[in-house]
């Protein structure tokens, strides 16, 4: 999540077909008749709600964040802490632990028995129980511990935290990288220069400008060996071309990787890049991607073909309103589909004209709303998203077409603040703000052929489905 206000410009006019007719998006940033159809809450038939873990805890600071899923085990995380739910019944999932842990913002990931989990606010020590490192008020300020927490989660009811990594500017998310040839993971920490505090006892620093003249335009990549994942360590911090965003801020957001075709997927705050992961320690630029109609490149998904990638606008930082009637148009805070072999300039400047954009179709007034998190259905020679959209809550599209993504579904409840929203097997879990963890049903004909799979981080894609 970023708080930030850019001015987002029109793009070229254009025209779809929705279930509710067609809309024209008209590219002069003005609110035309018919656009959107408004909906405070609302919900289609094809969508159904069928089972929920409620928020446990009722801390002030408790937001829940991402999900990760292992066999029949759904791993959400919150501001606080995280949850391990058993979703074997998926109509009646089970809380196994709401484990209290200090930090933000907890981005999850899970491989086997280890819980990887991003800390991005600065601690007295990697422990659980630890207090922010820089009091209010504190001059000069105390950095402190940041980076990655690795938990074993073998016994699922009480799981030990085994390591921290520090990593500079902390984790504000992180990827999963497989690499079994080698006997480990990777993760691909990704962080950007918000506020700067020099080096701490732990050895991480953030600095938009490194003492060597470098601006912060890098990951941290953490090897992780699974025959001892208490000896984690950062091996490498591969630096991009970057241009420069707001207030100076530099670094990635989040990373998605499609092993099968070695290509990663790096939304860069203010660009998109492709990248050739071939190397998986080493990833390196091949494509940047320039859109002056979004305001902050959030996510990023590969269809499962390896052919279209999915760049999403968290437009005003997930805090402010981009859904309002007569006010925003339909490329601000929108997914933008881009076809992958087109892209292949490194350029500065150059854009490269998108397949087409979409954005939720239902006024919000003045709650957040932004398409979020997502990824796709794993179905051979289709083409389904799941998206989470704040205060607009979960839509489904079918983008087979990718010039002409088509809504099939969705589910908009009162009061919804949704971070997150994904398949996995058969089901749309979500991670609300307000809510907790809801599981949903699609009965629909777009999901028909969707692979069952063992575990899924969904940031992380392992094969290819023509």
């Amino acid at each position: 999540m970023l708080v930030a206000t850019v001015l987002a410009l029109a793009a070229p006019a254009s025209a779809h077909e929705s279930q509710s007719g067609t809309e024209w998006l008209l590219g002069d940033g003005a609110h035309h008749p018919g656009w959107y159809t408004p909906s405070p809450e609302s919900q289609t038939k094809n969508l159904k709600l069928i089972g929920s873990v409620p928020r446990t805890r009722a801390d002030s600071t408790y937001r829940n964040s991402d999900l990760a899923f292992w066999g029949d085990r759904v791993y959400a995380g919150h501001y606080d802490g995280f949850q391990i739910i058993d979703a074997s019944a998926p109509g009646n999932p089970k809380q196994l632990v709401d484990f209290a842990c200090a930090g933000s913002q907890h981005d999850v990931s899970v491989w086997r028995d280890l819980l990887f989990v991003s800390v991005e606010t600065p601690r007295t020590s990697p422990a659980c129980d630890s207090t922010v490192a820089t009091p209010p008020g504190t001059t000069p300020p105390r950095p402190g511990f940041e980076g990655m927490r690795i938990f074993d989660v073998s016994n699922p009811r009480e799981p030990e935290l085994i390591a921290g990594v520090p990593t500079d500017c902390g984790s504000h998310t992180h990827t999963l990288v497989p690499d079994a040839e080698n006997g480990r993971v990777l993760l691909y920490v990704a962080s950007y220069t918000a506020s700067e505090l020099p080096e701490s006892e732990y050895g991480n620093a953030c600095l938009r400008v490194d003492t060597s003249g470098e601006r912060h335009n890098k990951i941290s990549v953490v090897e992780v060996p699974l025959d001892d994942p208490a000896s984690a360590s950062v091996v490498s911090e591969p630096r991009f071309p970057q241009k420069q965003y707001a207030n100076g801020w530099n670094g990635c957001h989040d990373i998605s990787v499609f092993m099968a075709i070695q290509r990663a997927a790096s939304a860069c705050m203010g660009e998109g890049q492709i990248w050739d992961i071939s190397d998986k320690a080493h990833p390196r630029t091949i494509a940047r991607v320039h859109n002056p109609s979004v305001e902050f490149f959030h996510s990023a998904t590969f269809s499962w073909d390896g052919r279209t990638v999915v760049f999403g606008d968290e437009a005003g930082g997930g805090t402010q309103p981009r859904c309002r009637e007569g006010q925003d148009p339909d490329t601000l805070g929108a997914l933008w589909f881009y076809d992958v072999a087109s892209l292949d300039t490194i350029d500065e400047t150059s854009i490269e004209p998108p397949l087409s954009h979409w954005k939720v179709p239902r006024f919000q007034g003045i709650a957040n709303c932004t398409m979020h998190n997502f990824n796709t259905l794993p179905i051979p020679g289709r083409n389904v998203l799941v998206s989470s959209a704040y205060a607009a809550g979960t839509t489904v599209l079918d983008f087979t077409d990718p010039s002409n993504p088509v809504e099939v579904g969705h589910h908009d409840p009162h009061g919804a603040n949704t971070w997150s929203a994904y398949w996995y097997n058969g089901h749309v879990y979500t991670n609300d703000g307000g809510r907790g963890v809801d599981v949903m049903l699609l009965a629909d004909k777009a999901r028909a052929g969707a692979r069952k799979l063992p575990h899924s981080n969904p940031q992380t894609q392992d094969f290819v489905l023509r």
